[in-house]
């Protein structure tokens, strides 16, 4: 089955959330649903790239919208969790009870453990959006103040969690015109504390992948807080305070602004990047829940994202090779292009990076190095399921097409498969719905592998990579 998120919920949290439960069910999830008499269409825009390009630009802008934001200010987070995702993790499990359950930040590396141990997943965050039309994208005091407005009925209303104000003038400069975003990060809401009493057993284990990744956050006032920028090459720094490359890119754009979009005369904090970190206050709440309710509690903390991804590459070699099994080569994932299936079906070792730009282009390569160094000689098929970063960023930031394509044509591989048309890269809207979707079904024809990774795989796994792993009953 096809799931998709709500439309006024379209970012990568919404995507977490659900496929947190649909592994269990082998259910594929996606932005939306592309109607059949589209499909033509489509296909001759792949034959005429520079139309396709100019088409999905337009559409790429329409696209952007979000809550009436009066309709926001009177919103509880338990009672979307509970409307918009929970009811799918309820019609998943029914009326079972679980051994355990995971909880975090979105990453693919652990919904990848998630998905080759059967445990439902929890994850740690939700971006909502609001409607705000005319901003101007470097305006980041006018983006506050709206956000502050927001927050004066939303913050008393919704305990249990912390808000971030994520303004990025770089990779959302197209949506910052239409729309306000914050995100909700969850300590442990109401909505997750009812749901795990209803399903995990009683002594059952409750599990946090806990990535701090490294961001500079400006404190506005309790649990309310600004990050401007987001993950990949540009560092938090330069976002604060600015760079030549920065000036030089808004120079070429032709936009007045100049320097960083930090707050004049206020030091930031270091916390976390809130699109692929979670709350420090996470752990803390969920280990406090389950000593009252009697479950044990397991606490994997990682630095970054991709320390995970490392591990969870190792981990399903070392269940492909306990299995008598030689994988049959990579896919190379990105953000929310996610086929877990790929794993257990088509015998493929995962690669999973948060983005599409320099940080992650140079971390896959890492990957993929100790992947050829140490656990396979040859691949039979690498698959490469890219997102689209739509806006080109400052010079060093931005990885073509081209660039990702001789990274892996430079590895000992038979077969190199693209879910993306190449001419109409960095904007090809289609492949970010069609490329998980025909992956799938492509899965789907196969047999399950039946891969095993045990938690003590996980604590051993923690210690050769470098993760914390602690446990308490």
């Amino acid at each position: 089955m096809v799931v998709t998120i709500p439309p006024d919920l379209k970012f990568s949290d919404s995507i977490y959330l659900l496929f947190g439960a649909s592994i269990l069910k082998e259910d594929i999830v996606t932005y939306q649903k592309i109607p059949g008499y589209l499909r033509a269409l489509i296909s001759l825009l792949n034959a005429l790239p520079t139309l396709g390009k100019k088409i999905y630009a337009g559409q790429l802008v329409k696209a952007q919208y979000g809550r009436d934001p009066e309709i926001v200010k009177r919103s509880k987070i338990d009672d979307i969790l509970e409307r918009e995702f929970l009811y799918y993790h309820r019609e998943v499990l029914q009326d079972r009870k679980v051994d355990s359950i995971f909880l975090g930040a979105s990453s693919g590396a652990s919904l990848h453990l998630a998905d080759i141990t059967h445990t439902l997943m929890l994850f740690s965050g939700l971006n909502i959006t609001a409607t705000r039309r005319g901003g101007d994208p470097d305006d980041a005091k006018g983006f506050i103040e709206f956000g502050r407005n927001l927050m004066k009925d939303f913050l008393p209303n919704n305990p249990n969690l912390e808000i971030v104000i994520h303004f990025d003038p770089v990779h959302d400069r197209t949506n910052l015109p239409y729309v306000f975003h914050f995100r909700s990060k969850f300590w442990l809401p109401n909505a997750y504390r009812k749901f795990i009493k209803e399903h995990l057993k009683k002594g059952g284990d409750l599990v946090v992948f806990d990535v701090q990744e490294p961001w500079l956050h400006y404190k506005l006032d309790e649990r309310f807080y600004y990050q401007c920028g987001g993950l990949d090459d540009l560092t938090p720094e330069e976002y604060a305070y600015g760079s030549e490359r920065i000036d030089s890119w808004l120079e070429e754009l032709g936009a007045n602004h100049r320097g960083g979009w930090g707050l004049e005369g206020e030091k930031p904090l270091k916390r976390y990047d809130s699109e692929y970190g979670n709350s420090p206050g996470m752990v803390t709440a969920v280990k406090e829940f389950a000593e009252e309710q009697g479950y044990n509690f397991t606490h994997i903390k990682a630095d970054r994202a991709h320390d995970l991804s490392f591990m969870t590459t190792y981990l399903v070699n070392q269940a492909m090779v306990e299995k008598g099994i030689k994988p049959r080569g990579i896919i190379v994932e990105q953000y929310t292009q996610l086929v877990p299936l790929t794993v257990r079906r088509l015998g493929l070792l995962p690669v999973w990076t948060y983005y599409v730009l320099r940080a992650s282009f140079n971390d896959t390569k890492k990957m993929l190095d100790r992947v050829f160094k140490d656990y396979l000689d040859e691949a039979e098929e690498l698959v490469f399921l890219p997102t689209q970063p739509y806006n080109p960023g400052p010079r060093g930031d931005f990885v073509t097409c081209e660039e990702w394509y001789e990274l892996f044509q430079s590895y000992p591989v038979r077969k190199f498969t693209s879910y993306t048309n190449p001419k109409l890269y960095p904007i090809d809207l289609p492949s970010v719905v069609l490329g998980p979707l025909n992956l799938h079904k492509r899965c789907l024809k196969e047999k399950d592998l039946g891969l095993k990774i045990s938690m003590e795989d996980i604590k051993n796994a923690c210690k050769k990579f470098g993760l914390t792993y602690s446990t308490s009953a």
